[in-house]
């Protein structure tokens, strides 16, 4: 794209003075400042449209075991997680901020939260003991994790899902680098949209693409058998007031472990 977005860097920076560099601290910010949260909140993802519920819906009816308890890894403030107890008899939201849970317990429903590091070493094991074979959820999580946060991830998610749970995972998969994706949602060197000037203040890593190549990374065939996954889009809040919900190129997948592996 244009070299217009290094002209962005200096207001970037700028905006970014004092954020906490731990991403756990910078969550945990985020959350705890956020005032509202659906299609007219404060938090970026939360357009609730139908669409994607509906595509969520109809892979899981596809490949999952829906008898199965459900665990939505990064569920935030819960939305997702109480959107999925109309699928599942038990679900468990987790997440690593205090505030993002807090704001998910205050809401009405059924459904369980719990804290922890989604990349936490032994959080599957812990999960499988008490669920058993779960299903598990992920939507907008390993787009802003290192490769090794992934891989944890991975880990955990083969635990919770033992022998007969399924993964459904969406994760946005813009074109370009970072600063290609923050000129597409309207940021410009004298203003970043609220929405987007939200995040970078809190300190909370940039996206990066998450496409097929990402998913054979995170999920490699010896160990796990992808059963669906193609382009998708994910819907964000308007950026600015009156504006349209936005549309951001995402991918999907549907995965299970190999027999070979459980």
């Amino acid at each position: 794209m244009s070299w217009r977005k290094y002209l962005l860097i200096p207001r970037l920076t700028l905006t970014a003075i004092g954020a906490p560099r731990s991403q756990a601290r910078a969550w945990d910010r985020f959350w705890g400042d956020v005032s509202r949260t659906g299609p007219r909140g404060d938090v970026l993802w939360e357009a609730d449209e139908p669409a994607e519920l509906e595509r969520l819906t109809a892979a899981l009816r596809r490949h999952a075991d829906l008898t199965l308890p459900m665990v939505d890894l990064g569920c935030g403030s819960g939305r997702q997680a109480y959107a999925l107890a109309a699928l599942a008899s038990r679900v468990i939201g987790i997440d690593g901020s205090a505030a993002a849970i807090a704001r998910a317990q205050g809401s009405a429903g059924e459904v369980a939260f719990r804290v922890a590091d989604v990349a936490g070493s032994g959080l599957g094991a812990r999960l499988h003991d008490d669920l058993g074979d779960a299903n598990v959820h992920i939507r907008g999580v390993l787009h802003v994790l290192d490769d090794g946060a992934r891989a944890a991830v991975a880990a955990n998610v083969a635990a919770v899902l033992g022998e007969r749970g399924t993964l459904y995972l969406c994760e946005t998969n813009h074109t370009g680098d970072p600063l290609d994706y923050l000129l597409d949602q309207g940021a410009r060197p004298t203003r970043l949209p609220p929405l987007v000037d939200r995040l970078i203040r809190a300190g909370v890593r940039a996206p990066r693409r998450f496409g097929p190549e990402e998913v054979a990374a995170a999920f490699p065939g010896d160990a796990w058998t992808v059963l669906e996954q193609g382009a998708t889009e994910v819907y964000g809040v308007p950026l600015e007031p009156g504006g349209p919900v936005q549309r951001i190129p995402a991918y999907y997948a549907v995965v299970r472990t190999r027999p070979s592996r459980r």
